[in-house]
């Protein structure tokens, strides 16, 4: 066979390789298909009769992809839910904010121990005692002492989130309603508020709402077609649903039946300001987690920062700076990172497991009910189940360090005489060499690639990934 001919079948190759393992995203090997089903199922089965729907989006990059959606979109009818509709995506919100928080840290523009009146007007921080003391590091961690009025089922929000549910509620009126507790600052105590005032900052430093430099430094570079902060959503999506049942005894507002379900799709997001006001559907959330923790969007020392815990908030997790991490079973190890995610009419969750190289994004159109159950379980069951046999030619024997990667990357194993190719996640082949232990990454661009090392004769030794991080 003549060398342009014997380059071009490898070429060929290494590309279908790509396209299969990363354009087509194809579904997982049979066995764990079927566990990944019935844990979906036993979960939209619990949840049966509160939630009309479910998507469900598990994610070994480079391998396989896991989608499904079960029950229906829209209430009393046939309208059957497809994997990759738009929801509420609720507090995962926070971590698009977070995100943009550190890159104005990265940048220079403020930092973690800055306090809120180096960048708001006296008129909104005199609201707040102790606001000497709050900085950015405690807004961030939510343990600011600054509550919102949320958290007062029967005060002046509830007015705005049912009877007044399609306005606005001005951006004035969110800070002046939140308060400061002096006895819980230091403490942990979850509220909105914090990203209330997070996102006020950034439009101080920036110029730009949250809204718009979330859009202008994540959404679109990323190209996440499916995430905005519509009112009206667009493109297909579930409706979301809210009981009066939700709200305590004596908190219902006038007009709602305690015992009714109520439509809440096209309510206003804006009391979630900062907090909790996009739509996404699961493979943009994904995408946004992959480019979060490949270092594409802030720098490994700024991702270290935000996945420090600062307090552990029960059986389930502890939460770090504006991102939470998930225990695998009741006072068990950490497995996971991302957020829940609870609006009226949606819930959802997103996890990163480093262990595995998995991502698990699933939502459903009511509230919030076991997602952390179901992400733990789907943890529990890979880790059980996962082994090279599901990874096609990865080669057990062959592994590549460090993983993440700067400069050089090298290749242990029992190998001789080989071609090696690296391949970026659109199937262009950037790097071709033959017999060498060692490759020179430090020109590639921050990211995750596939290797794939093959034999002279053109046989599969070895396909795996690895991640780019910035050069040190």
């Amino acid at each position: 066979m003549k060398p342009a001919i014997l380059k071009l079948t490898i070429l060929s190759t290494i590309l279908l390789f790509v396209f299969e393992f990363v354009v087509c995203a194809q579904a997982p090997p049979v066995r764990l298909k079927n566990g990944l089903d019935s844990l979906f199922a036993e979960h939209v089965n619990q949840t049966s009769g509160f939630v009309p729907g479910h998507v469900i989006r598990v994610e070994k990059p480079g391998f396989w992809v896991y989608q499904k959606g079960a029950g229906v979109s829209v209430l009393h009818s046939n309208d059957s839910v497809s994997p990759e509709m738009k929801f509420k995506i609720a507090s995962v919100t926070k971590m698009f904010t977070t995100v943009c928080i550190f890159k104005l840290i990265q940048a220079g523009s403020l930092k973690m121990d800055d306090t809120i009146g180096k960048f708001l007007p006296p008129s909104v921080v005199q609201n707040y005692e102790n606001h000497h003391q709050i900085t950015i590091r405690r807004l961030l961690s939510h343990t600011s002492g600054i509550c919102e009025p949320q958290s007062d089922f029967q005060g002046r929000l509830n007015f705005w989130i049912y009877m007044k549910r399609f306005e606005d509620i001005p951006v004035d009126s969110l800070l002046l309603w939140s308060y400061a507790a002096g006895n819980g600052f230091g403490n942990y105590s979850y509220s909105n508020a914090n990203f209330y005032v997070l996102a006020e900052i950034i439009h101080s430093i920036s110029g730009k709402t949250c809204q718009q430099l979330i859009t202008d430094s994540i959404i679109v570079p990323l190209g996440l077609l499916n995430t905005d902060f519509n009112r009206i959503p667009t493109g297909s999506f579930m409706r979301g649903y809210l009981q009066g049942t939700f709200y305590p005894q004596g908190g219902v507002p006038n007009g709602l039946n305690p015992d009714s379900t109520y439509d809440f799709t096209e309510a206003s997001n804006s009391w979630g300001y900062g907090a909790a006001d996009i739509w996404s559907n699961t493979p943009d959330l994904i995408k946004f987690h992959k480019a979060l923790f490949s270092g594409q969007l802030i720098g490994q020392n700024w991702l270290d920062t935000m996945s420090t815990v600062v307090s552990n908030t029960g059986d389930m997790g502890a939460y770090c700076y504006g991102m939470m991490r998930f225990k695998s079973y009741n006072n068990g190890p950490f497995y996971g990172y991302g957020h829940t995610g609870t609006a009226f009419g949606y819930g959802d969750m997103l996890t990163y497991i480093p262990e595995l190289d998995v991502y698990v994004c699933s939502a459903g159109n009511y509230m919030k009910i076991g997602q952390e159950f179901l992400h733990r379980d789907i943890y529990n069951f890979l880790k059980n189940n996962i082994n090279s046999i599901d990874e096609p030619g990865t080669g057990a024997d062959i592994c590549l360090y460090p993983n993440p990667v700067s400069n050089m990357l090298f290749i242990n194993g029992l190998m001789q005489d080989i071609n090696l190719s690296v391949i970026d996640m659109n199937g262009r082949v950037l790097i071709q060499q033959a017999d060498e232990r060692k490759v020179d990454v430090s020109h590639l661009s921050v990211g995750i690639y596939v290797i794939h090392i093959m034999t002279k004769e053109g046989k599969n030794l070895f396909t795996g990934k690895f991640i780019k991080q910035t050069n040190q």
